[in-house]
């Protein structure tokens, strides 16, 4: 069984009164059983005053997670916020590890995973996965690392993001430190109640027009239906000036055909030749649409999965993409106020997200790890 409590501070200059917020909130004595591990989310500049630091060296264990833009926790929605949510069990453990991510990456990811995975005997239950956001290594190509070693163990967590609009201070956080190239995994053992869930476009918004992704280089789409991929989507009305817009106006929705949701993917740009670079994988052979969202959308495929993954005894972890809360606009808290509204008093972490990651259940049921773009993910622990 999985409890948890937990905190927040907007005391952003100060680092030893943050800690001291943070830990009278968070009432260890109390509330901490045998094993327990703390997730953070906060905005960059807590890890550029110290106060980053002071809270993780001011706790008993160890601390994971990443920067945001906004960030929740109990009753604080904020932008400058730094949250803690932390999980404790008895009967769970926790460990956690710090991965660099190099031109060597796969070889990294392969020795941390297998050596973790050596400690015990028994397999984790599952991942909470905070992956660093890299033009050069994406979050599809560590997950697919990741899972080569764990044999798909499920994996659950965010990319980093931060406020700045080239993302500069996205880092990932192991502890007292914060990283832009690492990756930081939270292994928890022997749970046996998880859940997760996903929002994202309204399918009713998606085109029943469909393609075939005949050829792409990972999340480089390069030819539909066996054309360049620019000269396709131009024939189906999206222009080049969309594609400069950049995201938040043109979700593409990917279909791997296995039974699973169909994956939404951001696109981020476009290359000299007129490949299409997109926010996660675009496997060769899946079906290609074009999708629309709006502010409503956001809302409503929010309060759709809310219903089947919130509950008031146990602890909900929700990593939202950046591009709903672009959406949203000057209403850019009201997807947190949906899922605080949801926990129903219960702890909660709510965060937006990079890159959302999250498991999908295929025809068989069996879950698969996906990366996602557009999406609200779920993991509700108890």
């Amino acid at each position: 069984m999985i409890k948890a409590f937990t905190a927040a501070t907007s005391e952003i200059d100060d680092p030893q009164a943050a800690a001291a917020e943070i830990t009278e909130a968070l009432n260890l004595e109390k509330n901490m059983l045998k094993n327990s591990l703390g997730i953070i989310s906060c905005f960059s500049e807590f890890e550029e005053t110290g106060v980053l630091k002071a809270v993780c060296d001011a706790l008993p264990f160890d601390c994971i997670g990443t920067t945001t833009c906004l960030c929740a926790a109990s009753q604080e929605i904020s932008q400058i916020t730094l949250a803690i949510t932390v999980i404790t069990s008895d009967v769970c453990d926790f460990k956690a590890i710090a991965i660099p991510i190099d031109e060597n990456y796969e070889a990294s990811i392969a020795s941390s995973v297998s050596g973790l995975l050596a400690q015990s005997t028994e397999k984790p239950s599952l991942f909470l996965s905070y992956f660093p956001l890299m033009k050069t290594v994406s979050g599809d190509m560590i997950l697919t690392a990741i899972d080569k070693v764990t044999g798909g163990i499920p994996l659950f967590g965010t990319t980093a993001i931060d406020h700045t609009t080239e993302y500069k201070t996205a880092r990932t956080i192991y502890n007292s430190e914060a990283f832009d190239r690492t990756v930081v995994l939270g292994a928890v053992y022997n749970a046996s109640s998880f859940q997760f869930g996903i929002a994202s476009l309204d399918e009713n918004k998606i085109r029943k027009q469909k393609a075939i992704i005949t050829k792409s280089d990972g999340n480089v789409l390069i030819g539909v239906n066996g054309k360049p991929a620019m000269e396709y989507l131009e024939e189906i009305g999206l222009t080049k000036e969309d594609i400069f817009a950049g995201l938040g106006v043109i979700p593409l929705v990917v279909d791997h055909k296995d039974g699973t949701k169909p994956i939404a993917r951001a696109v981020f740009g476009l290359l000299p030749e007129g490949h299409v670079v997109c926010g996660g994988a675009m496997p060769e052979g899946a079906t290609l649409a074009l999708g629309r969202v709006d502010p409503n959308d956001v809302l409503q495929t929010t309060e759709t999965a809310l219903r089947s993954v919130a509950d008031k005894d146990s602890v909900l972890l929700s990593y939202s993409c950046i591009a709903r809360y672009l959406i949203l606009s000057n209403n850019f808290t009201a997807e947190a106020e949906k899922v605080k509204e949801a926990s129903q008093d219960s702890p909660y972490l709510f965060a937006c997200s990079g890159g959302e990651i999250c498991p999908l259940p295929d025809a068989s049921g069996k879950l698969k790890n996906y990366y996602h773009n557009y999406t609200n993910v779920f993991c509700r622990l108890s």
